[in-house]
């Protein structure tokens, strides 16, 4: 049976696009059962080194697409179960596991993963609906309703919404009902752990049953939050320049980062991955008044300029990791596009962040 495409209408809408640490959890597992993961990786024009920047984005269509040629006999949703028990907490970006940390609440929790998220994937939309005196979570993977591919998010949306609430309501906290859109009918396994519940499949939409008393829950333990959110100096910021607008341009500059450090990706490859003709993606790029040359050096400046801002890499290192042929070009280009050199920038940035409070000398 071959995959049926997600249908993504109107291509001014945006580009279906999931972070990279979600399809990492599958990548472990499928490593684990002897999938080539590298060589599957490259045949599909995925990042083949996508497991050193979990928190890049990849083409959602594509990654399931994958997941789909590589799971071998395992059924969707028995390898989506696998991938889901691999994820936790600490799977989310580390902004969403701050914010959602920092709340009191099982309720409070699951509101803040709504808000936020478009930092998960631009796809998946989160609500909680009254249903009685309980609170059933809904999760909408857009695009994928008619899909066989769908029980892979699905089941990744179910383990983030599960983790939050254990994170709230202690670490054997299960739920009274899952539903999902996918026909497939979960594994005596998954059933187990997560404490049996009621399955529902082929409905609607993904959710999941919560009691009212679990969800006015204060949280067991505020310190089990990352390491992170424990630091009242870490920034909190959207990941590479997102927010929770995401248009046709930043899903572009998004899928193009995790390619930089190997070169310029070319257009062909942009193409592809956007699901568009070369001449159609150079047409919408002019609607929008740019080139694709131009998205490529906002990509590169989005990742040096976390590098700078993040990290002691040294300037040299930096620009290899946006893609740029070394550090003379990459100094010219940031100057251009900012009017500050790199070791200005990278000062300003730290002394914000900072606050006073500490000094790093800029290399």
């Amino acid at each position: 049976m071959a995959p049926v495409r997600a249908h993504h209408g109107d291509s001014d809408l945006n580009i279906p696009v999931v972070r990279a640490q979600h399809l990492i959890d599958y990548i472990g597992v499928l490593r684990d059962l002897g999938v080539p993961v590298e060589r599957e990786l490259e045949r599909s024009r995925l990042p083949v080194a996508i497991e050193e920047t979990p928190n890049d984005y990849v083409s959602l269509p594509r990654a399931l697409d994958w997941l789909w040629r590589s799971r071998r006999e395992f059924g969707v949703m028995e390898l989506g179960f696998l991938a889901g028990r691999a994820a936790s907490l600490r799977s989310l970006h580390p902004d969403v596991q701050r914010a959602v940390t920092r709340a009191s609440t099982g309720l409070s929790r699951i509101t803040v993963l709504s808000d936020r998220v478009h930092q998960e994937s631009n796809a998946v939309r989160i609500g909680i609906r009254r249903e009685g005196i309980d609170r059933r979570v809904v999760c909408e993977i857009q695009g994928f309703r008619n899909s066989p591919l769908v029980g892979f998010a699905e089941w990744k949306a179910i383990a983030g919404i599960i983790g939050v609430m254990r994170s709230a309501a202690g670490p054997d906290w299960c739920p009274t009902e899952i539903t999902f859109v996918s026909r497939e009918r979960p594994s005596g396994a998954a059933l187990e752990a997560y404490g049996k519940p009621r399955i529902l499949t082929g409905q609607r939409y993904c959710s999941v049953l919560v009691a009212a008393a679990d969800l006015a829950r204060t949280c067991i333990d505020r310190r089990s939050s990352s390491d992170g959110a424990k630091d009242p100096t870490t920034p909190s910021r959207p990941p590479s320049g997102l927010s929770d607008a995401w248009d046709f341009l930043t899903g572009l500059r998004a899928l193009i980062r995790p390619y930089l450090a190997q070169g310029h990706p070319p257009l062909s490859l942009a193409a592809e991955i956007v699901g568009m003709s070369e001449r159609s993606l150079q047409r919408r790029l002019a609607q929008r008044r740019t080139t694709y040359s131009a998205i490529v050096q906002e990509a590169r400046f989005l990742i040096a300029s976390d590098l700078m801002a993040d990290s002691d890499l040294n300037i040299a290192d930096i620009a290899f990791a946006a893609g740029y042929e070394n550090a003379s070009h990459f100094c010219r280009a940031f100057k251009r596009l900012t009017g500050m050199t790199p070791r200005d920038y990278r000062c300003a940035a730290w002394n914000r962040v900072t606050d006073g409070v500490g000094h790093k000398t800029a290399r």
